[in-house]
């Protein structure tokens, strides 16, 4: 199991570096792999640029101010989800087990059948009331594990505006709190 390192919001514009300072200002984000990090980058609709090498990108808005209660936009989670189907990098791997429990959890997938193979072992996942499935290897996370990777994850799609280094580890201990909405969502080409 790798240790993930996602760096976080700045609260600037990725291409031009101006800062984003009004209350639901739109805002444009990708999430891309750079190396052993996910890296998540917001722009202004006049930088934005069609991603390349995004995984996902989505349109957001800005929050000046934190909320005080974490919120997870289930719809976002689950886009991602499905948009890292044919992925193969073992932390994309990772963060897919993650995102399937977290909507397994929520009843938007349902368990089909659990298969071992030369791969290891992965689950069948379906929506409810569907038949198409996806395939999800398995991760053995311990408890703690998956609240840090939750919480990392969470700061990921919604960002944070903490004062601490660009790049956090996902080991270290999450207590993040959302600031920004994502009323909008755009899935990349994933490739």
């Amino acid at each position: 199991m790798s240790d993930w390192k996602i760096r976080r919001l700045r609260g600037e514009c990725a291409k031009c570096e101006r800062p984003f300072e009004t209350d639901g200002e739109r805002i444009l984000t990708q999430v891309r792999l750079e190396g052993d990090a996910l890296i998540r980058e917001d722009y202004h609709p006049e930088c934005w640029e069609e991603p390349v090498d995004a995984i996902f990108w989505w349109a957001t808005r800005f929050a000046v101010k934190a909320k005080s209660t974490l919120a997870l936009d289930f719809e976002l989670i689950e886009k991602l989800f499905f948009q890292l189907e044919d992925r193969s990098e073992e932390k994309i791997r990772e963060l897919r087990y993650l995102l399937c429990l977290m909507l397994m959890r929520k009843r938007r997938l349902k368990l089909v059948k659990v298969q071992r193979g030369k791969e290891g072992e992965a689950m069948l996942v379906r929506q409810p009331r569907r038949k198409q499935e996806w395939r999800v290897f398995v991760y053995d996370f311990e408890p703690e594990r998956i609240e840090v990777l939750r919480g990392e994850l969470s700061s990921l799609l919604d960002g944070d505006l903490g004062a601490d280094d660009e790049e956090t580890p996902l080991d270290a201990e999450a207590s993040d709190e959302a600031n920004c909405d994502a009323p909008s969502v755009g899935a990349g080409d994933g490739s």
